[in-house]
Order: structure tokens, then C-alpha cells, then sequence
């Protein structure tokens, strides 16, 4: 498991505390997301060096990621559910691509989507409203900010299987955000047809093509 996750510039710390199936959803969702990207150099190019750290200590979140110190899964994580665990894994490393890039990549999808921020609303890191633009899906609580809105639609992208599973809790995201993620990934996956609907009123459909 260590070499693998080291093929892809993944620092695993306290490896001795992750079980045989922990480690091998942890290593799956680096394989996913390193296919997209190109293989595991395209994905170390693009992340570099990534410390992913394991600790019992209970948050409100289930994992981070932060500059230098890398992703920390809390007690919180998905560990008895792989699907979810990977799509965790996936959202996180897209927060530490973003950090690399000095999010350019959150801004180029706020920009992409027409999502701006509204009014102050005391929240970190960007204290003010989020309002999800690029057609959000309806009923779905919106991201706490753009960060949020890029690392969501790199998982959905990477697994939009989970994304529309019950278990995923409806996280479909709108051609538009799909279309800019695409853009990032050297693997070009087409947008699910059957995901239309929920984005674009029947009126729409039966006159203009997606």
C-alpha cells in the first residue's frame, strides 16, 4: 500500500492504524481520480507531495485539507462505507489541488457557473453567502463556497455513480460545472444524458439543445 500510494506522491502517516480495507479504498480513489487526471505523474504533477493523515480526534467534519499539512480523515469519515470514503478521499485531494493551483481552480468554476457571494454571513474561510449560480440543483442545500463547489463536482465527476445513489444523497451537478471540471481532466467523460432533466425544464428540453 505504501508504494502505491507513494507512485502517487501520497505521504500515508500512521499506516499501521488503517485497516486492509481502509487502505485499499484509499488507494482505489487515487487510482480513480489519477485515470481521469492522466495517470499517477499527471496527478503527483498537479497535487504534489500529499501528507494524508488518520486521527480519532471528533470534529464536525469528517476530513480536511489544508496547505502543507495535507488531508486529515477525522473520526467522522466514511471508514465502514467504501463508496463514500472514496468520494471523501476524492473531495479532499480536489481541495488540495485547488490549493496548489493558489485556487485558480475554484475561481475559474465560480466564474464558469455565474455563482457569486452575497451577504456577510459569518463562515470560514470566505465569510459570506455562497449563492450557487450555473443552474444548482433544486432541493440540494448549497456549497458553504466556491472551495466547497470545485471539490464537490471533481467527486461527482469521478463517481457519478455514488452521485445519484441514494446512499449519495442526490448530488448531481449541472452541465455546467461538469463541462468545467472536464476541462481540468486529461480523461474527457461525457456529461449523463439522463441527468438533464433535473437541470432544465421540459420546455427547455423539447426546444434548445444541451
Amino acid at each position: 500500500m505504501a508504494r502505491s500510494a507513494a507512485e502517487h506522491g501520497i505521504s500515508l502517516f500512521r499506516s499501521g492504524q488503517w485497516s486492509q480495507i481502509e487502505a485499499d479504498a484509499l488507494l482505489q480513489a487515487l487510482e480513480d481520480l489519477s485515470r481521469l487526471m492522466g495517470g499517477p505523474a499527471a496527478l503527483r504533477s498537479a497535487l504534489g507531495r500529499v501528507p494524508i493523515w488518520r486521527t480519532e480526534r471528533r470534529t464536525r467534519m469528517a476530513a480536511m485539507a489544508a496547505p502543507v499539512l495535507g488531508v486529515v480523515f477525522f473520526a467522522g469519515a466514511s471508514w465502514g462505507d467504501a463508496a463514500e470514503f472514496k468520494w471523501q478521499t476524492v473531495h479532499e485531494l480536489a481541495h488540495v489541488w485547488d490549493i496548489r493551483s493558489c485556487y485558480r481552480l475554484s475561481r475559474g468554476l465560480k466564474k464558469a457557473t455565474g455563482s457569486s457571494y452575497g451577504r456577510f454571513r459569518w463562515q470560514s474561510p470566505i465569510p459570506f453567502e455562497y449563492k450557487p449560480g450555473g443552474r444548482w440543483l433544486e432541493g440540494r442545500l448549497p456549497p458553504l463556497n466556491a472551495l466547497e463547489d470545485w471539490a464537490d463536482s471533481v467527486a461527482t465527476y469521478v463517481y457519478p455513480g455514488h452521485a445519484e445513489s441514494p446512499r449519495g444523497g442526490s448530488r448531481l451537478i449541472s452541465p455546467a460545472r461538469w463541462d468545467y471540471v472536464r476541462q481540468q481532466m486529461q480523461v474527457q467523460v461525457p456529461y449523463p444524458p439522463r441527468w438533464v432533466r433535473h437541470f432544465y425544464g421540459p420546455e427547455v428540453l423539447g426546444t434548445t439543445q444541451i
